[in-house]
């Protein structure tokens, strides 16, 4: 019998305790309505954990890249709005689980560990995004990860709310409308912000979990 995989996303802001209370308050705020967004389009549950950390479940692997890079361009775009830069660190982790309870926390699989495990290991590395399964592409997505990341760096506040609508399936005349812009001008976002690299990747990983 074939196991069912999932995708688990571990993450934590980076250098979160160095934020004042103000800017705190206003960071976790913004982040829970990125998480509500995403909610609305794909089957995940997520939860808090460690006061700045948390962990999403999709039952859906082919959609767990998306959801990643949603997350890191929506606290990427949070300069526009608290004017405050800030990054994520996030855990991508394919596997199959083990303990399923509908509290993230009580849970536990391949999954999970595999998740967790990395997660530790970005805090000691320059990246910020990595992503791995428990299968023969585990060596391929972790070095893919390095790409991403180095691509991700460069990407301005602008560019990232602009990349989100685009992962979330706006058009771009619907997102210059959404962020007040001309047309010309989100397509010069999205241009410069790479997003043909992350369409066509985003395609090759769906690819090869759309049916795991």
């Amino acid at each position: 019998m074939k196991e069912t995989k999932v995708a688990i996303i571990t993450g934590d802001i980076v250098d979160s305790t160095e934020i004042n209370f103000d800017n705190r308050e206003n960071t976790f705020a913004q982040f829970n309505i990125g998480l509500e967004i995403i909610k609305k389009k794909f089957k995940i549950d997520y939860e808090w954990y460690r006061g700045d950390a948390f962990q999403l479940k999709t039952v859906q692997p082919a959609t767990s890249l998306r959801i990643a890079l949603m997350i890191k361009f929506w606290i990427k775009s949070f300069e526009i709005e608290i004017k405050k830069a800030h990054d994520i660190r996030l855990s991508l982790g394919i596997g199959t689980i083990e303990i399923n309870k509908k509290q993230l926390s009580l849970s536990d699989g391949e999954a999970f560990r595999i998740s967790g495990r990395n997660l530790d290991s970005l805090k000691s590395s320059r990246q910020s995004l990595i992503i791995d399964a428990n299968d023969s592409y585990s060596n391929a997505l972790k070095a893919e990860s390095i790409l991403l990341n180095a691509i991700i760096n460069n990407i301005t506040p602008i560019q990232s709310k602009v990349l989100f609508y685009k992962l979330k399936g706006y058009k771009e005349e619907d997102i210059a409308k959404k962020l007040g812009l001309a047309q010309s001008t989100v397509n010069q976002h999205s241009n410069s912000g790479n997003w043909n690299v992350f369409a066509k990747y985003i395609a090759y990983f769906e690819n090869l979990y759309t049916n795991a």
